[in-house]
């Protein structure tokens, strides 16, 4: 039993403990800026209200490091994998090939008769009006849906001006004249032929390249019988056929490179030739004689000569009136000499018809047209080329100008 004395002494020592403790100020915790390292790098103890670390948040702390870490680490990949080389980095490469090969092959079965062709070095159908594109290969049944072709482009070019260029790399059975495929990509041009690969070239030498296929060569016009240069054009005919003879011209169409020339001899005037002739520093050169034996000649001509503008071309197709033009038409001599315009077929200097229409120039000069509808002939006077061309127009619909001689 604790005595009233023994209670006393220990309340005293109590008491200085207590006092003790308090100026000491053991109890408290350490100030929110208080160094809680051990002097020996360690990490400082973050003090949160209530004098406690939330664990919590130090685990959703760590695991958000984590994650952004992770996002980082994607996104420097993704980024590693823009800067690899084209050809490692996408599959662009096979679809590339896979469009080319699908163009190549519907330009060899059905691009002559569509009147396909490079226009500047592109891929485009004539008759169509238009580019051809990846989705008209897919309506035609010659490439596969679902591609990714977004941005493609159809070239129709000579693979050795391709191969010219640096970055390029054109395999040896794609060298001549063909369908290339190409799309832009990080500011360079990525190209692939029908049997793969082509190379990838700067965006300058893809405009030198399509440069060289330039079809704008001035303005197109008929050219004058009266000017000098259609007697030189003339002439570099004859020196292409080895003989001086004297033609019978139908027209000379031409612009600033290339002119067209359909004429005949003036012992047959139903042996109609149509030849295209390029101008090289004044001089004139045939470069496709006997356009007329060209049932396509659109596309014939554009394979050999791709910068030569096909609106030069007559509109009218000479090979689909190959037997059926003749040097002279006896329905139309006898309505000749049934209206008087004729007494003798002497006075007749130039002729030339097909089954239903004549044309008609006599030694005096004057000009005459018939015309058949059926059996019976008609004849009329006309005062010019031009307005034979129209009298035969407004009966047919079509355009007989090879027929009428160039005024």
């Amino acid at each position: 039993m604790i005595t009233v004395r023994n209670k006393g002494i220990f309340c005293l020592l109590l008491a200085v403990c207590v006092f003790l403790m308090s100026s000491c100020n053991l109890s408290s915790p350490l100030p929110p800026d208080a160094d809680a390292t051990d002097g020996k790098g360690g990490t400082t103890e973050i003090i949160v209200p209530g004098g406690k670390t939330d664990k919590a948040d130090e685990r959703q702390a760590a695991e958000k490091a984590k994650n952004d870490e992770k996002k980082n680490e994607k996104s420097d990949s993704k980024k590693s994998a823009q800067n690899k080389p084209f050809w490692q980095a996408s599959k662009v490469y096979d679809t590339l090939t896979a469009v080319a090969a699908a163009a190549q092959q519907d330009y060899k079965v059905n691009g002559a008769k569509r009147g396909w062709m490079s226009k500047n070095g592109k891929l485009y159908g004539y008759y169509d009006g238009c580019y051809i594109t990846p989705d008209m290969l897919v309506k035609e049944g010659y490439l596969e849906s679902g591609l990714d072709t977004d941005g493609f482009e159809l070239l129709l070019i000579d693979g050795e001006d391709l191969a010219a260029y640096n970055g390029a790399s054109v395999s040896s059975g794609n060298m001549n004249f063909g369908v290339f495929a190409v799309v832009k990509q990080n500011g360079k041009y990525l190209l692939a032929s029908p049997s793969g690969k082509a190379g990838q070239i700067a965006q300058s030498d893809y405009q030198s390249l399509l440069a060289k296929y330039n079809q704008n060569h001035g303005n197109i016009g008929r050219l004058s019988s009266a000017t000098a240069e259609y007697g030189r054009i003339l002439n570099y005919i004859c020196l292409y056929e080895g003989r001086f003879a004297d033609y019978y011209v139908r027209e000379i169409r031409k612009d600033n490179k290339y002119a067209v020339v359909v004429f005949s001899t003036t012992g047959n005037t139903a042996n109609i030739k149509e030849y295209v002739l390029k101008n090289d520093n004044g001089f004139w050169e045939v470069v496709y004689p006997n356009v007329q034996m060209d049932a396509y000649p659109i596309t014939a001509i554009n394979r050999l000569i791709p910068d030569f503008n096909v609106e030069v071309l007559p509109k009218y197709n000479l090979a689909a009136w190959r037997g059926l033009v003749k040097a002279e038409q006896g329905g139309a001599v006898a309505a000749m000499f049934g209206k008087y315009y004729i007494t003798s077929k002497t006075q007749i200097q130039y002729q030339c018809a097909t089954a239903n229409c004549a044309y008609f120039r006599l030694t005096d000069g004057s000009r005459y047209v018939a015309y058949s509808n059926g059996d019976y002939w008609t004849a009329a006077p006309v005062s010019s080329d031009i307005a034979a061309r129209n009298y035969f127009m407004e009966r047919t619909g079509g355009d007989y100008s090879f027929i009428i001689l160039d005024d």
